[in-house]
């Protein structure tokens, strides 16, 4: 019960000690207040319930015809869209995966030492 009678005398004397400031800072308060209980008032009155008025989806229609590149080294394998599975086969894994050599990995591993020194660093 000491503690709360030594803020609240602490606070009395604050108030007593700084009467401009403390004025200011209830003015500012209650202009704050009524500013926010002007906006949600005329927010209320507009009817949109809370909600953003949403513009209806439009559905895209194609004017033209979609234009290749003009890059004369087109491959077989270019395709506008597709769809991709899951996993590759093993022919695709052979042709496009190219396993990290020794020089990659030991630069994967320097970012990553720096990254945890980073975070290490910032730790209390």
């Amino acid at each position: 019960m000491q503690f709360i009678d030594d803020i609240k005398d602490s606070i009395q004397n604050f108030i007593e000690e700084n009467s401009r400031l403390t004025a200011a800072i209830i003015a500012i308060f209650v202009i704050l207040f009524l500013s926010g209980s002007i906006a949600l008032a005329i927010r209320g009155k507009s009817g949109a319930g809370g909600k953003a008025a949403r513009l209806p989806a439009e559905e895209f229609t194609q004017a033209e015809e979609f234009l290749k590149p003009e890059n004369l080294n087109l491959t077989e394998d270019y395709y506008f869209s597709r769809i991709s599975p899951d996993t590759w086969s093993d022919e695709e894994r052979e042709r496009w995966f190219t396993p990290p050599d020794e020089q990659n990995m030991q630069e994967l591993g320097k970012a990553n030492d720096k990254i945890i020194d980073t975070i290490l660093e910032a730790a209390p």
